[in-house]
């Protein structure tokens, strides 16, 4: 092993008649350390958004939802035995529903949620997305995204009228704060109000529609949900709900997403293999008396395969070390080159006012870095098969009549 080793090594090196091998084999190197380089990054700053989203879907949203299909009177007995669970850090109750906006001629659809302001932190983000105002709701005080409010020329303390599906009358709600949580679905479609506000608008006396609940984990939450649905099959019937069930085909699309990009950008790393190819072919042909003397003195098939089979791995694990370098290091780095570029054309490319940051999100993980490299070395060893199976199937006689 060590012995074919050192060969596939050797025969790498410059020579007076390989320097051409060399520079192929150096310019295939550069072509899978670029695909190693771009496909970690785009990695890392594919999966920073998805934690980005999912931050965002959760500061707004609960880990789990109990959901009253028929009300519930009771749900602060629920929330005491919830917190006496293992695994859940808090519990508030909810009344949710649609309410209907006449603007003009058009009539639009919004999320109306009754919120209990003292228990709400507990389970969301909201009172840190509050951007002017307070949370501190009673009666028909409301808070609404800033995107909905920019949409409807509407200001801290103004008064908006809502249609109840219900009754179908009208009823007033009294601004009393603006949220922005960096997501354009919640921020235009979404209202919150008071528990006994909602209850009132939807004509549900003493009644709330769920309960929305936090846990330790968020990536354990199918587990939880189990257990739960166990331990509380006497209540009234719910369903339990967790926040991947609630957004599932908004997480497939970025699943989705990421796994084509991780497709197209490992193109570039398969069309890097064919420079293996032809390094390895150009070597094996410049090579054939090598190894009709090799097969002479008791080389056997096995062996004379080896030795090019490492050549080319050779190549590919260089490329991959060389881009696991500039990947990980361009990663680190990335928001540092974006300053620079914004700098030198004197504009940010990322302006806050549209896409509600400043800083690209990245997260490398080590998951995804095995997986581009176990990728890129199947694709190295792929390439480096054919030619050193043609190497071993040489013939020793014919190889030294040939030189």
């Amino acid at each position: 092993m060590l012995c074919e080793l050192w060969l596939s090594q050797r025969y790498l090196r410059t020579g007076k008649k390989e320097k051409i091998i060399s520079a192929t084999a150096l310019i295939s190197m550069i072509g899978i350390a670029i695909g190693v380089l771009v496909l970690i990054v785009v990695i890392a700053v594919m999966t920073g958004f998805d934690k980005y989203l999912e931050g965002k879907m959760m500061g707004t949203n609960s880990h789990l939802i109990l959901r009253f299909p028929n009300g519930q009177k009771e749900p602060y007995k629920i929330i005491d035995k919830l917190r006496r669970e293992p695994h859940i850090l808090g519990a508030s109750p909810f009344v949710a529903g649609q309410a209907f906006m006449k603007i003009g001629p058009q009539i639009i659809s919004l999320d109306l949620r009754g919120i209990d302001p003292k228990l709400q932190p507990q389970v969301s983000s909201l009172r840190e997305y509050i951007k002017q105002g307070s949370l501190e709701l009673e009666g028909n005080d409301v808070v609404l995204g800033e995107e909905l409010a920019l949409r409807l020329g509407l200001r801290l303390g103004d008064k908006i009228s809502l249609i109840s599906p219900v009754t179908l009358t009208k009823t007033d709600f009294l601004i009393k704060g603006l949220f922005n949580s960096g997501m354009y679905l919640y921020d235009s479609t979404l209202i919150m109000t008071s528990i006994k506000g909602s209850q009132d608008f939807f004509k549900l006396p003493d009644l709330v529609t769920g309960i929305a609940i936090k846990v330790d984990d968020i990536y354990r939450v199918d587990a939880i949900k189990e257990d739960l649905y166990w331990k509380n099959k006497d209540i009234t019937p719910c369903e339990i709900l967790t926040w991947v069930d609630s957004n599932k085909n908004f997480l497939n699309a970025l699943k989705l997403e990421k796994i084509v990009m991780f497709i197209v950008v490992i193109m570039t790393t398969v069309v890097a293999a064919f420079g293996i190819v032809s390094t390895m072919i150009m070597s094996v042909m410049s090579r054939i008396k090598d190894i009709g003397i090799l097969r002479s003195v008791g080389a056997k098939t096995r062996n004379i395969l080896e030795i090019f089979i490492f050549q080319g791995l050779s190549i590919g694990v260089t490329g991959i070390i060389l881009g696991l370098i500039g990947g990980i290091a361009l990663s680190l780095s990335l928001n540092n080159v974006i300053d620079f570029i914004s700098r030198l054309i004197g504009r940010s490319l990322i302006p806050k006012d549209i896409y509600y940051f400043d800083r690209i999100p990245v997260n490398i993980n080590v998951n995804d870095i095995l997986l581009i490299v176990g990728c890129v070395l199947l694709i190295s060893l792929a390439a480096s098969i054919y030619p050193a199976f043609y190497a071993s199937r040489i013939n020793p006689a014919e190889a030294v009549r040939h030189e």
